[in-house]
C-alpha cells in the first residue's frame, strides 16, 4: 500500500486527496478534505455515524422512538417471546440498552414484560398488538430508507456491497486483537 505524508493510501486513491463524503456536522471541515478518512475503519464509522444520526432523527419524528427502541423492535419477532438477552443479541445492542429499550417500549404500550421462572428468572418480552402495527410501519419505513440510500447500485452492486461489509465484519476481531 502507498503512503503519503498523511499516512496509507488505498489503491487507485488520489494521493492527493481522500475519498469524498459529505460534509458533516457539527466540524466545518469538508469530508473529503479530513485526513482521518484514509482509515478505512475511521471511514466506515463516519458514514455509519451519519446514516444512524439520520435514522434516530427520522425515527424520533415519525415515531417518537430512538435507534436502540427501533433495533429492539425489530428483533423482536410478532407472535413469538423473546427475554431482553436474546433481544440485546439480535438487535446488536448491550444487555443495558437493550433493558433501557425494552422499558421505554413497555411503556408506551408497544411490547408486554413478564417475569417468569420457566426461563430461569428472565423477563419475557412479547410485543402488542399496537406494537405489531407499530413495528410494521416501522419496518416499512426502514425499506423505503434502505432503497433510497442503494437507489445509485445495481443489484450486483448491492449484492459486493454486502459480501464486502461482511467480511469488512469478519475481520474485526483480528483487528481488535491488540
Amino acid at each position: 500500500m502507498k503512503t503519503d505524508k498523511n499516512g496509507p493510501v488505498p489503491a487507485g486513491a488520489d494521493t492527493k486527496v481522500p475519498p469524498p463524503r459529505a460534509a458533516a456536522r457539527p466540524a466545518d471541515v469538508e469530508g473529503a478534505k479530513a485526513t482521518v478518512n484514509r482509515y478505512l475503519a475511521a471511514y466506515i464509522m463516519g458514514v455509519a455515524n451519519r446514516l444512524a444520526n439520520g435514522a434516530s432523527n427520522y425515527y424520533r419524528s415519525q415515531f417518537s422512538l430512538g435507534m436502540s427502541e427501533w433495533r429492539a423492535m425489530m428483533a423482536i419477532a410478532p407472535g413469538e417471546e423473546q427475554i431482553v438477552r436474546e433481544v440485546a443479541e439480535m438487535a446488536d445492542l448491550d444487555y443495558a440498552a437493550a433493558s433501557k429499550s425494552v422499558r421505554v417500549l413497555q411503556e408506551r404500550g408497544l411490547v408486554s414484560i413478564e417475569q417468569t421462572s420457566r426461563r430461569g428468572r428472565a423477563a419475557v418480552v412479547r410485543i402488542t398488538p399496537e406494537g405489531a402495527v407499530v413495528r410494521e410501519r416501522m419496518r416499512e419505513a426502514a425499506q423505503v430508507r434502505q432503497e433510497r440510500l442503494l437507489a445509485g447500485f445495481s443489484d450486483d452492486e448491492v449484492d459486493m456491497l454486502w459480501t464486502l461489509l461482511q467480511r469488512v465484519e469478519a475481520q474485526v476481531p483480528a483487528m481488535n486483537a491488540d
